[in-house]
C-alpha cells in the first residue's frame, strides 16, 4: 500500500467540487469508477447525492474563505491482486483510519476507488474546514502519519507491506526530511544520493577542478566554496548541501591535495552541457507505478483561477 498526498501547486485554484466531481468520475483512459461514498454530509451517502452534497461542503467552506488551502486530497495505493481481499467495509475501514490519524474523523469528504488495467487506489477529498468550529485543519508531519496507518491497514488486512519511512536504502538529513514531508517532493538531498557511486567515481577520476564541475553539471548540480568547505547546491543556487555530507573524499581539504587550490566554475573555459543528463525533478516521493501518473495527472487537470 502507497498512502499519498496530492500536493497543490500554489497558483492553481483550490476547487472542492471539481475535485469531487474528478473521484466520482473516474474519468481517466481505461479506468471506471468501483465504489464511492460520501462522509459527514446530510445530503447522503451514495454516489447519488454528490451534487446536493457538494452545495453542502461548499457552503461549509464559505465560512472561511480566508484560507486558501482548504482540501486535502489523499490516493492510496494497492498492489495486484488486492482488490479482490477488500469490501466495501474494509475500504471505508481504511478510509476511516487515515481520517481519524489525520485529524479529520469530524469533516466532510468524499471518496471513490478507480479500477484500470495498472492498478486499483483509493482517491478521498477531505474538506479542510470543520462543519461546526469552521477552522481550518492542517495535518502537522503527515508524511509520518500515513505511513504508520498505512502500516497498520497492511497489516490488519493482510496486505503486501510496501517498504516505508523506517527501511531508507539512502537515509537523508533532517533538513532534507522536513522538506520532503512539507512538500512530498524529492529532495535535491536525496537526488544526489541516487546518483552518489557514480558522481564519486566522476570525481575520483578528475584530474582538475574544470573536470569536476563539468562532471557536476550532468547533475544539475556544481561545487562552491562556502565558509571553511564546500557544499554541493544545484547550479540555480538552491537546495546545498556540505560536500564531506555526501562523502569525506569530497571536503575541500581532500580535493585541494588532489587538485590544487579551489577554483570556481568557469574559471577554465570547458564548454558545459547544455542540459544536464540526469537533472533534479523534484519528482513524487512514491515507490508505486500508479502514483506518479496519478500525481501528474492531477496537477495537470486542476483548472487554475
Amino acid at each position: 500500500m502507497i498512502a499519498k498526498k496530492i500536493a497543490k501547486k500554489p497558483e492553481i485554484r483550490d476547487d472542492y467540487s471539481h475535485l469531487g466531481r474528478y473521484v466520482a468520475a473516474a474519468r481517466e483512459k481505461g479506468e471506471k469508477l468501483d465504489r464511492f461514498w460520501i462522509v459527514n454530509c446530510d445530503a447522503g451517502t451514495n454516489l447519488a447525492d454528490l451534487d446536493t452534497a457538494l452545495i453542502e461542503i461548499e457552503a461549509t467552506r464559505a465560512f472561511n474563505s480566508g484560507s486558501t488551502d482548504r482540501t486535502y486530497h489523499l490516493v492510496v495505493s494497492f498492489n495486484a491482486g488486492e482488490q479482490d481481499k477488500l469490501s466495501l467495509a474494509d475500504l471505508q475501514d481504511i478510509e476511516r483510519a487515515f481520517a481519524e490519524a489525520l485529524g479529520f474523523a469530524d469533516h466532510q469528504r468524499v471518496a471513490g476507488t478507480h479500477i484500470n488495467t495498472d492498478n486499483f487506489h483509493l482517491h478521498i477529498a477531505y474538506n479542510k474546514i470543520h462543519p461546526k468550529t469552521h477552522r481550518c485543519h492542517t495535518p502537522h508531519r503527515d508524511f509520518f502519519t500515513l505511513d504508520k496507518v498505512k502500516r497498520a491497514m497492511e497489516q490488519k488486512y493482510g496486505l503486501k507491506v510496501d517498504r516505508g519511512i523506517g527501511a531508507e536504502p539512502n537515509p537523508v538529513s533532517a533538513k532534507a526530511r522536513d522538506y520532503e514531508a512539507r512538500t512530498w517532493q524529492q529532495s535535491f538531498e536525496r537526488h544526489l544520493i541516487e546518483h552518489k557511486a557514480e558522481i564519486l567515481a566522476m570525481i575520483g577520476t578528475a584530474s582538475s577542478w574544470a573536470e569536476v564541475h563539468q562532471g557536476l553539471a550532468e547533475y544539475d548540480a556544481e561545487i562552491r566554496k562556502r565558509g571553511a568547505g564546500l557544499v554541493i547546491r544545484r547550479i540555480d543556487g538552491a537546495g546545498a548541501i556540505k560536500a564531506s555530507a555526501l562523502d569525506r573524499s569530497c571536503s575541500l581539504k581532500n580535493l585541494e591535495q588532489r587538485l590544487g587550490p579551489y577554483q570556481p566554475p568557469g574559471l577554465e573555459q570547458k564548454p558545459q552541457p547544455r542540459t544536464p543528463r540526469k537533472p533534479y525533478l523534484a519528482k513524487p516521493l512514491t515507490r508505486h507505478p500508479a502514483t506518479s501518473k496519478l500525481w501528474r495527472t492531477w496537477r495537470q487537470d486542476k483548472p487554475s483561477g
